[in-house]
């Protein structure tokens, strides 16, 4: 677990009011109708990983607050009622406008049937009984009941549904092989491309960390100058109000000795 420094705690305090009061903000006021409808379920998205930062740093807050006082435990539980009310409502805005799911389409039908000839699928019966079924006896055939029955162009074509079939099994593979490995070199490329992209994004991401950084340090540098200076300057304002409290003093009652004075002066007057 890493530990926290004073600044983060700091942060995460200010920041926590502020983004949940910005959350019940645009659920109260936002018009989340007048959008299409693709619109409307990108900002519940958006909307609800806010909710999910927002009760990250509620959980911060809770955890690093180790003097937790009655009034700390009431504000995180109206913080927790809040966001659970915005969370409520965008969840519920966002299954409405969920746009439908749709399977991809197939990749089987893309791929190319290979092409056989229709004289390569024929097959030729050929009827010829070399050794009969029916007789048991161990007699050996004669030459004319091995010959069969048929002309003798019938008996050449048997070797070539053999030959033909072989042939288009070799040719359809290849065809096979092709789709396929252009198919693994399409899906190669597009993995090349996301890599790529992902690495910019990445590049992109680290730079716009490192600017964030630095206008970072220079707001906590400007905040710890404000603060010094604001210190210096409570130092002075109470120095100038002890002096200037005595010196109101001193100016009321000389203010009063002055209208004494002259009221005896003219009460002396009119005596004598």
């Amino acid at each position: 677990m890493s530990v926290r420094t004073n600044d983060q705690i700091l942060h995460d305090r200010v920041n926590l009011p502020r983004l949940v009061k910005r959350l019940e903000k645009s659920v109260s006021e936002d018009d989340w109708s007048v959008s299409s409808q693709r619109d409307t379920w990108m900002k519940a998205q958006g909307t609800l990983q806010r909710i999910r930062h927002a009760r990250l740093l509620l959980k911060n807050v809770e955890v690093d607050d180790h003097g937790t006082s009655p009034a700390s435990e009431h504000r995180y539980q109206r913080l927790r009622a809040t966001l659970d009310q915005v969370e409520a409502f965008v969840t519920e805005v966002e299954q409405k406008a969920a746009p439908p799911l749709k399977r991809p389409a197939p990749i089987l039908p893309s791929i190319r049937v290979p092409v056989t000839k229709a004289a390569d699928l024929e097959t030729i019966p050929v009827e010829a009984t070399l050794i009969p079924t029916e007789d048991t006896t161990p007699s050996v055939p004669s030459v004319g009941d091995l010959i069969p029955s048929l002309p003798s162009e019938a008996l050449v074509p048997p070797t070539l549904p053999a030959a033909s079939s072989a042939t288009s099994n070799i040719t359809a593979t290849p065809t096979i092989l092709q789709n396929s490995r252009a198919l693994q070199e399409e899906l190669s490329e597009q993995l090349a491309l996301m890599a790529t992209q992902l690495r910019r994004n990445a590049t992109h991401f680290s730079e716009s960390l490192v600017k964030d950084k630095s206008v970072v340090e220079a707001m906590q540098e400007k905040l710890e100058g404000n603060f010094d200076f604001m210190k210096k300057e409570r130092l002075r304002l109470r120095d100038f109000r002890g002096k200037s409290g005595s010196t109101t003093s001193l100016v009321i009652m000389s203010i009063l000795v002055v209208l004494v004075a002259f009221m005896l002066i003219v009460f002396v007057i009119r005596v004598t």
